[in-house]
């Protein structure tokens, strides 16, 4: 439901582009993930081109994803504003860097309990951006990455024992990252 919200606003602010029939050669862009609600996170970013080369870029999401068969054991219910700086090195090529602010409400399902606190997460990525339907205003931006916890206010269950360095040393995991997006 959220995913169908947030992709409904990406649609009608890009058929108001589409109308205008033209690089709107604006610095401002939206972007929702085609790939993130498939673990039950949500994301809107806004980003705003500050030099020729580079954008910066926030917005909200949250993330409900669930793991039933590894660990962390639970679901959680994450308030995130994501920050990002994406930096274009040789034409529609770039890397970019998100860190994910989170006030979590983890529900371990070891003990039964609910974990609530702050939590940062980042996403280190190298994408290329694609035009959509001929439109230089409408894109897809494929880029993988890997993305890992760098701190915790409080620790789940199977979390407790493990050092700082441990918590991000094995959190790190492959992200598969699609986004649609548009500018204007």
């Amino acid at each position: 439901m959220k995913f169908k919200f947030f992709v409904g606003i990406l649609l009608a602010l890009a058929i108001v582009v589409q109308a205008q029939g033209q690089d709107s050669g604006g610095k401002w862009s939206v972007e929702t993930s085609l790939t993130f609600p498939m673990v039950s996170i949500y994301m809107l970013k806004v980003s705003y081109q500050i030099t020729e080369r580079s954008e910066v870029g926030i917005g909200p999401a949250f993330q409900n994803w669930k793991n039933m068969e590894e660990e962390p054991l639970g679901q959680a219910n994450a308030y995130t504003l994501l920050l990002s700086y994406r930096f274009y090195f040789w034409r529609n090529f770039h890397t970019e860097i998100e860190l994910w602010p989170a006030y979590n409400r983890f529900e371990s399902y070891v003990d039964g309990k609910t974990y609530s606190g702050l939590e940062l997460w980042a996403e280190y990525k190298v994408g290329y951006k694609i035009n959509l339907l001929n439109d230089p205003n409408l894109y897809l931006a494929i880029q993988p990455g890997i993305g890992q916890a760098l701190w915790m206010q409080k620790r789940w269950p199977g979390m407790g024992e493990k050092t700082q360095w441990d918590l991000f040393r094995e959190s790190i995991i492959f992200i598969p990252q699609v986004v649609v997006g548009f500018k204007f």
